[in-house]
Formats: structure tokens, C-alpha cells, sequence
């Protein structure tokens, strides 16, 4: 019993200091790349007539910031007069070697999305839930070489084999914020 007691303390002695020397992760290279949407940004979208809505122009605010240790980025779309009608989480899965977003707008849509980015280039695909059903996305957005703008060209498929365009968006970078 007095071994017990005694190992039992040791271990109570030497867990601290043990959990004291182990150092927090610390994003990767691939995590940083998240980077380039940190930022305020304004945007114009031109939404063609699909067989999932009609044609429109919108235009809004976003503003993107490094959450939970800068593993990850956190979006937040807004319409020119403040309401907030989009969130969304990015990160890299180290396993799939794939950049994933989850989206969700005030509508109720969800976006489950993976990405790579190359250089100035990233190339997107996924799912989209929307007023009950799902459909398919895919696209680019191609950067200014100074990341302070972008174009987005997005596509859509009611069974992800026949595409349609969706939409074309311009974002400008207003203000860059530190990572």
C-alpha cells in the first residue's frame, strides 16, 4: 500500500511538469496559406437564372478573421446595411490534403465544400442544401497577385453531372488584418 501512495505522488509530482513541457500546436505551413481571406472585403455578385432561383445582383460586406489558434479562418457575410446572412469555418485536413469550408446562410442553406489553393488559384467543389435539396458547386476564385482582390466564377448541377454557370463575383479588400 506504501508503494502505491508513493507512486501515486510521484506521478502527482511529475504530471505537471510533464504537461508544462509539452509546447500548444502551432498551425502548419498549409494552415498559414488560410491567410490569404483574412481581411475586410466588399463584394458584387452577378447571380444568373438557374433552375435554383432567378437572376440578381448582390453586394455585401465580408469580413474574415484567424480563429482557435489560427488553425482556422472564420467568414462573416453581411448585406450593405449590417444584417448578417452567411458564417462559415474554413480549415485544412491534414489527411485529405484538402482546404474544407462549412457554410451556413440565414436561409438555411449548409455548404460542404473542400478546396486547394495554388499559388493564386482556388479550385472548389461540393454540396450545397438549399430549400430542401441538394445540389452541386464548383468553381474558382483567381487572386490579384497582391491578394487584395478576387473573381469568383462558380458553377452549379442539380445532379452533379450536367453544369450550369451560377454566378461571377468580384471581392475588394478594404482592409487587411494580421493573422
Amino acid at each position: 500500500m506504501q508503494r502505491f501512495v508513493t507512486a501515486l505522488a510521484l506521478v502527482g509530482t511529475l504530471l505537471p511538469v510533464t504537461l508544462q513541457a509539452q509546447a500548444p500546436p502551432t498551425p502548419g505551413a498549409e494552415h498559414k496559406k488560410l491567410a490569404i481571406w483574412v481581411g475586410d472585403w466588399t463584394y458584387e455578385a452577378d447571380v444568373k437564372a438557374t433552375p435554383l432561383g432567378p437572376a440578381s445582383k448582390v453586394s455585401g460586406k465580408m469580413t474574415v478573421r484567424p480563429i482557435l489558434g489560427g488553425f482556422f479562418v472564420e467568414f462573416e457575410g453581411r448585406t450593405l446595411d449590417g444584417t448578417v446572412v452567411y458564417r462559415e469555418v474554413d480549415g485544412y485536413d491534414p489527411v485529405a490534403k484538402k482546404y474544407v469550408w462549412r457554410g451556413f446562410g440565414a436561409d438555411g442553406t449548409i455548404d460542404t465544400v473542400t478546396y486547394t489553393i495554388d499559388g493564386t488559384t482556388v479550385t472548389y467543389s461540393g454540396t450545397v442544401v438549399s430549400g430542401g435539396k441538394q445540389h452541386y458547386m464548383r468553381g474558382t476564385v483567381v487572386f490579384a497577385a497582391d491578394f487584395m482582390s478576387n473573381v469568383e466564377k462558380r458553377d452549379v448541377s442539380l445532379d452533379g453531372q450536367t453544369w450550369m454557370p451560377h454566378s461571377e463575383a468580384k471581392f475588394t479588400k478594404t482592409k487587411s488584418s494580421p493573422q
